[in-house]
């Protein structure tokens, strides 16, 4: 196993050297990105005409960002499926086997309430063992260190929205004190089964990181820069296109510093390796089932940058590729 260990991490590595482009990244980049573009064109009046309300916290400002975001998404989508179809057989065909891999309602397995504890435990366990060897972890705390240390009196303090077990936080925990970082960390979620299995590991590792119910949709408990970032990571495809955005403009409002997305990139060949590592060297079905799913509920960079770049601060989002497997999206508040 260490051999196939080493040898995936090398091959993540080359990915991210060389920026290896999955066929999907290559061939449609550039018309979602223009038809992102004629969305947002589209959708910014509307958007703009909430944008105090939503500074405010306004419950009925988020409903209505859903439904102009979750529009905003369909037309871009129509556009990229209309010019693919005119650019000739590749296009046609990269956008008609990314649609068809992408059309799916089943569940993960972990959504599931009842799906066994022991076996929970162990898919995620997997899942963190699975980011520390293709450099992930180490990835995603690279996106937050613009923002960390700017206040050498003080630690940053960092907000992890829809956590799940805290694999990120629990991760950044351990880097952070490797490099003799001041940092605080909060992990939420509103699983309180999930906040269970990484308060037990915070425990054990001896790692300083606090566990907390919260909504990631609804943060008007939450005083602005009362958290200098607020990140999200592996857990936006969870959201309908909708509550992304609302859940980017959330964050936007309260971070101090700045906001930081991670998730996963669509990708028919993404998802095939994930799997076949779950199922290698993980042995466990119930992690290459989910990996799967997760791969074709994943947005791609420029569906992210309409979603984001709809709430009040959305003029200064940027999302884009993180190699080999990732999207991040960054809006700087402060």
């Amino acid at each position: 196993m260490e051999l196939l260990d080493r040898s995936v991490s090398t091959i993540a590595r080359g990915i991210r050297a060389i920026r290896l482009r999955t066929p999907s990244v290559h061939a449609l980049g550039e018309i979602r990105a223009q038809a992102a573009s004629r969305a947002l064109d589209r959708a910014r009046p509307e958007a703009r005409a909430i944008a105090s309300r939503l500074r405010s916290g306004d419950p009925s400002a988020r409903r209505a960002l859903a439904d102009i975001a979750q529009r905003a998404l369909d037309h871009m989508r129509c556009e990229v499926r209309e010019e693919a179809s005119r650019r000739g057989v590749l296009h046609a065909l990269a956008i008609g086997l990314d649609e068809r891999f992408s059309r799916t309602d089943e569940p993960e397995w972990l959504d599931d309430p009842h799906f066994d504890r022991a076996a929970r435990v162990r898919v995620l366990e997997h899942l963190d063992a699975l980011n520390v060897m293709v450099g992930g972890y180490a990835a995603f705390f690279d996106a937050l260190r613009p923002y960390l240390g700017r206040d050498r009196s003080r630690p940053t303090r960092v907000l992890d929205l829809a956590a799940g077990h805290g694999g990120f936080a629990l991760a950044a925990a351990r880097m952070a004190r490797d490099e003799g970082l001041a940092i605080e960390l909060c992990a939420t979620d509103l699983k309180p089964e999930y906040l269970e299995i990484g308060e037990a590991v915070a425990r054990r590792d001896g790692l300083d990181v606090r566990f907390a119910v919260q909504d990631a949709l609804d943060l008007s408990g939450i005083e602005r820069g009362a958290y200098d970032v607020i990140v999200c990571t592996q857990s936006l495809h969870h959201f309908p296109p909708g509550l992304v955005a609302v859940l980017a403009s959330e964050a936007s409002r309260v971070a101090g510093r700045g906001v930081v997305l991670i998730d996963g990139y669509r990708s028919r060949m993404h998802a095939l390796v994930v799997g076949s590592i779950g199922l290698l060297r993980f042995r466990d079905v119930a992690f290459a089932h989910d990996g799967w799913v997760s791969f074709r509920r994943f947005f791609v960079p420029e569906e992210l940058e309409v979603l984001a770049r709809l709430g009040p601060e959305g003029d200064r989002a940027d999302a884009r590729w993180m190699p080999p497997t990732h999207c991040v999206v960054t809006i700087p508040t402060g």
